[in-house]
């Protein structure tokens, strides 16, 4: 095998987490997820943290001018929030869209890497927001 095509070791990682987003109109993005999701959980103004708490991990806001490109919304990224039940991925769908993201993928059953119930929305600062529930494997033509 060549180094492009070689296997490396697998890391015995146990999540990912920790979603950042660093936006130009930090108030305005502000106000869109606290309209989501309430006020957020943590605000540290000396250091322009704004942060909820989304399960086991965190969603924050930074302005833009401290990350990588300082006058820039974020562009081609998305975060996921997994649901309890298959009934609230449309039920945040709808507050998402309410709060002013745009439809991108309204909420379907459907199957990427495992069955879920999956909807997606264009947040007004250039995040897509995926929402999706795990459900029971989908039902297939030869099970019919």
């Amino acid at each position: 095998m060549d180094g492009l095509t070689e296997k490396l070791p697998r890391f015995d990682i146990v999540g990912l987490n920790y979603v950042t987003i660093y936006v130009k109109e930090l108030e305005a993005a502000i106000a869109f997820y606290s309209q989501v999701f309430g006020s957020p959980d943590v605000v540290d103004e000396k250091l322009a943290i704004h942060g909820w708490k989304m399960g086991t991990t965190w969603l924050t806001l930074f302005p833009s001018k401290i990350g990588t490109h300082k006058d820039s919304n974020p562009r081609n990224a998305e975060f996921a929030i997994q649901l309890a039940q298959p009934k609230e991925v449309d039920r945040l769908y709808a507050a998402l869209i309410e709060a002013g993201a745009k439809e991108c993928m309204k909420p379907q059953d459907t199957e990427m890497y495992d069955p879920m119930r999956f909807g997606c929305v264009d947040d007004p600062f250039g995040m897509r927001v995926d929402v999706y529930c795990p459900i029971a494997p989908l039902a297939t033509e030869e099970a019919a």
